[in-house]
Formats: C-alpha cells, structure tokens, sequence
C-alpha cells in the first residue's frame, strides 16, 4: 500500500542509520518518540538480518507518509513508514511485545533498549475515552449534544468523530428514505460484502 497519501499522527518507521533517526526524532513536528536498534533479528533461513531502527512517532498534527521523504538520502537509504492506528500495539513491537511477534518466534528485546519519550500507555484511559465517546454519540441520538459540543470535548478525535458524523447521516438519511435508489442499492451492496 501507498502510505504518501494517507494522513496520520502517529507513524512506525524503520531506517538503517542513526543519524536518520535523529534526524526524524528531533524533527520540530515529533512531539513524542520512541525507538530500538533491531541487531538480532533473524531471517526465515535463521541468518542474522542487517541492523535496522524500528521507531514510532508521534507528530505535532496529522501529516501524510510523504512527510518522512526529506530523510531520505542516497546515502543512507529510504524510510518505510506505516500510519499507526494503535499506538500501544506499535509500542510493543519495538521490542517484540505483541502476540503476533511472540508467536512468530521473534527476539524479545529487553525493554530497557527502549527509547521513549512516550508516556505509559494506559489501557483504562482510552476505555474510559470510548465509553465517553459512547455516551455522547448516545446523547447526539437524542438530541441532547450538538456534533460542535462533542468536537470541543473530543478535539483529538475529530477524523473519527467526522467519520461517525457522515455513519450517521447516512443511516438517517436511509431510515427516513432520503437516498436514492442508486445509492441505496450501492449501499446494500458494500453492507453485504462486510
């Protein structure tokens, strides 16, 4: 997939050069980072890959994956960049921590190798945030909360909010009969493929 023109805050990278790296780290939109050298790593044929960073930041505001070309060089290489939708899970791939990496047999990197300017993900803060999310879509439903009210609250969460917003407009709009029959149809079509 073509990530240059997706928008994201958080992005997971990897380079092969420490002075790419800092130079991606203690760029002025990074507002946090954090990063491992990968040096045992093994291929498929169990051979040792070459040493590479893996790291996750987080920028300042939402930026497309062309923002990471201006580190590449001919010199050092290309950065491959992912957009992040978990940044915990992204978290503890840096050092092999997920399911996935554990099951695929990937070292496990201590910890400590670690370097973060990330404060401790916590689990319950972002439970506590979907429920709220929740409760005010709730209150959206009912008329209690305007879509610019639950903005204010949520202002880190404006794409998702916008893309609830159009969900549900779209699910009005069919309930009282507002589509038109090409879209409804479309519509039926793309419910029945998920």
């Amino acid at each position: 997939m073509d990530y240059k023109k997706i928008l994201s805050v958080c992005w997971f990278g990897v380079c092969y050069h420490k002075e790419q790296l800092d130079a991606i780290v203690h760029s002025q939109d990074v507002k946090y980072y954090a990063y491992i050298l990968h040096d045992k790593d093994l291929t498929t044929d169990g051979q040792l890959k070459k040493p590479h960073y893996h790291f996750l930041v987080q920028l300042s505001r939402n930026q497309r994956g062309s923002w990471f070309k201006r580190f590449n060089s001919d010199d050092m290489g290309m950065i491959f960049p992912e957009p992040v939708h978990d940044p915990e899970i992204s978290y503890n791939y840096l050092i092999h921590d997920t399911p996935t990496a554990r099951k695929d047999g990937k070292f496990l990197y201590n910890p400590s190798e670690r370097i973060s300017t990330f404060e401790k993900f916590e689990a319950a803060e972002k439970e506590d945030d979907n429920v709220a999310l929740f409760n005010d879509i709730a209150a959206i439903i009912r008329k209690e909360l305007t879509w610019g009210e639950m903005l204010k609250k949520h202002p880190k969460r404006i794409h998702m909010i916008a893309n609830i917003r159009t969900a549900h407009n779209l699910l009005r709009a069919e309930a009282y009969g507002l589509l038109d029959e090409d879209f409804g149809q479309r519509l039926k079509q793309m419910q029945g493929r998920s």
